[in-house]
């Protein structure tokens, strides 16, 4: 597109005019000028718009290898943490099915014993809706 705004700006007349005065709309004064000055010496000149390419492409390739790092970077970070959280899970089913077990555990000699004194009714009970309650979140 330079080249061609170049040969539009040389054999239209008054085209540098107005896409100076579209760039100072756009971008306010001192940015527009600084936008058309570039325009013009960097991307529409024939000379000087192969040395501006070729720099415009060596910052995209080196900002691609730093993106590609960063990213890289990010999913090792990513890959600990799910490691991470992986090991907290286990000890924490852990803990849970050996709750799991003691609850079990209770409620089989509460049940067992033939004569329940009114305290061991209401923990027996009490232990029923927790061990239900904590089975349904194993399920969930």
């Amino acid at each position: 597109m330079g080249f061609d705004r170049f040969l539009m700006k040389n054999f239209i007349p008054g085209y540098k005019t107005i896409n100076t005065l579209k760039h100072i709309a756009e971008e306010g004064l001192i940015d527009g000028i600084k936008s058309d000055i570039k325009e013009n010496w960097c991307e529409d000149n024939p000379i000087t718009s192969m040395i501006y390419n070729e720099g415009t492409s060596d910052g995209k390739k080196e900002g691609y290898v730093l993106a590609s790092k960063e990213y890289e970077e990010k999913l090792l970070k990513q890959a600990d943490e799910f490691l991470r959280q992986t090991t907290i899970y286990e000890t924490e089913r852990q803990a849970y099915e050996t709750l799991l077990d003691e609850y079990e555990a209770e409620i089989d000699q509460l049940t067992n014993k033939i004569q329940l004194t009114e305290t061991e009714n209401e923990l027996l009970k009490q232990l029923l809706i927790r061990e239900r309650k904590l089975k349904k979140m194993s399920i969930a």
